[in-house]
């Protein structure tokens, strides 16, 4: 069945700060359902072709209506770095919903997971809307709403086992009876920080310059300089 227009479905990818099975409080009281997907770039081309779309779209309304000085919006897609900030050839898509709208998750063979505790490193698909918007302060943009999630390698929050940690099994030494080991390691998922906030909280834009301002019919220049923006 084909989609909505600006609706759409990833490639698999694997999660960065999933908050899935529970909404994120910490920034927002009423919550916030959100993850971010890391695809290949290859990968992630055709979705960022469809959120470029849109935006220039969006952007083409809200310039014939604010006027040819309207700012532009962070994109809702960044290139992926390593530790010496260097680009690692992948792209981090981010989403997010209100609580009010919890998105579905189900599994690999497409059936409801009622009860899940989705952790980074999950390889999942993200099933997302794109919703266009324009604030003064801010600019022309489009946010991606979460709608569905599929999960196809589970990674559950927990305790974890001891290999994990490089520890292996040691013959004639102390052991603890499991009731009272997990006494002594707290299963209370520890929430995971985010290091990006809501594109449309984030204010380091600036305005198209004068000197190169593009056509209404023609912004090519435009969408590429946003897709440069982290």
């Amino acid at each position: 069945m084909a989609q909505a227009p600006n609706v759409f479905t990833t490639p698999k990818g694997i999660a960065q700060y999933p908050w899935l099975s529970k909404p994120d409080t910490k920034f927002n009281e009423e919550g916030e359902y959100k993850v971010n997907l890391i695809l290949t770039k290859k990968e992630a081309a055709p979705v960022i072709e469809q959120i470029n779309a849109a935006f220039a779209e969006n952007f083409k309304v809200q310039e014939k209506e604010h006027g040819k000085d309207i700012k532009t919006a962070n994109p809702p897609y960044m290139d992926e770095l390593d530790d010496d900030n260097k680009p690692t050839g992948n792209v981090i898509i981010k989403f997010k919903s209100k609580a009010l709208y919890a998105p579905a998750i189900f599994d690999a063979k497409g059936n409801v997971m009622k009860d899940s505790n989705i952790w980074g490193g999950s390889e999942i698909r993200v099933n997302g809307s794109i919703a266009p918007y324009y604030v003064k302060l801010i600019g022309a943009g489009v946010a991606l709403r979460l709608r569905a999630v599929q999960v196809i390698q589970y990674v559950e929050g927990g305790t974890g086992s001891a290999d994990r940690f490089g520890f292996e099994e040691v013959d004639g030494g102390f052991t603890q009876e499991p009731a009272a080991a997990e006494a002594a390691f707290p299963t209370e998922e520890v929430s995971p920080v985010s290091t990006t906030t809501e594109d449309i909280k984030e204010p380091t834009l600036q305005n198209p310059s004068k000197d190169n301002e593009a056509k209404s019919d023609d912004i090519s220049g435009i969408i590429d300089k946003w897709g440069t923006k982290d």
